[in-house]
């Protein structure tokens, strides 16, 4: 599964586009408290040649401002849209983790949604917006799949969800170890 979902980003775009593979622009990583669901996430980032991911707490992202929660979203795309326009397919990848996603991306509606929901709808559009970007990968991490809402899960966003339970954990290391030694030697 790891390997079909990132497989797109470690070929060359000329061989990319040849075998016609798009590529996944979000990861949902769920499952309970304590599995190492931010620590996979970063591993992943490395191993992709994204050396800084950006890893944002959801809470954080909030504003008692209007408009606040909104500008903050855009600003974790902003580096990644300037250097995509000036590169093109060459630009590096950015990465953007989501610590806690369902604390800014609930269902949408019912109470108090006008101010709760623009951060999510900013999240969409900078995930498959008009100026949707092939150099980002967005991984949104949670432990209440349940609570998202479900445009957040459809393809072109978080398209790839992945339970994280204690034997993918152990299963995860045995694959790191592997890959750590083969390519040290």
């Amino acid at each position: 599964m790891l390997r079909r979902t990132f497989e797109s980003r470690l070929i060359s775009n000329r061989l990319r586009e040849e075998l016609g593979l798009t590529h996944v622009k979000g990861v949902l990583f769920h499952g309970p408290p304590g599995t190492g669901k931010t620590l996979i996430a970063r591993k992943i980032s490395n191993i992709l040649g994204c050396n800084a991911p950006k890893i944002v707490n959801g809470p954080e992202v909030e504003s008692k401002w209007v408009g606040e929660a909104e500008k903050n979203i855009r600003t974790l795309f902003e580096t990644a849209q300037q250097e995509f326009e000036e590169k093109g397919d060459d630009s590096d990848l950015h990465v953007v983790i989501f610590d806690e996603i369902d604390a800014i991306a609930k269902k949408r509606g019912g109470a108090h949604a006008k101010s709760r929901d623009g951060a999510l709808n900013q999240l969409l559009c900078c995930l498959d917006g008009v100026g949707s970007l092939n150099n980002v990968v967005v991984f949104g991490l949670t432990n209440r799949k349940d609570c998202l809402d479900p445009a957040l899960l459809r393809p072109g966003r978080l398209e790839v969800q992945l339970e994280i339970v204690r034997t993918f954990i152990k299963h995860m290391y045995m694959c790191t170890c592997i890959y750590n030694n083969f390519f040290n030697d």
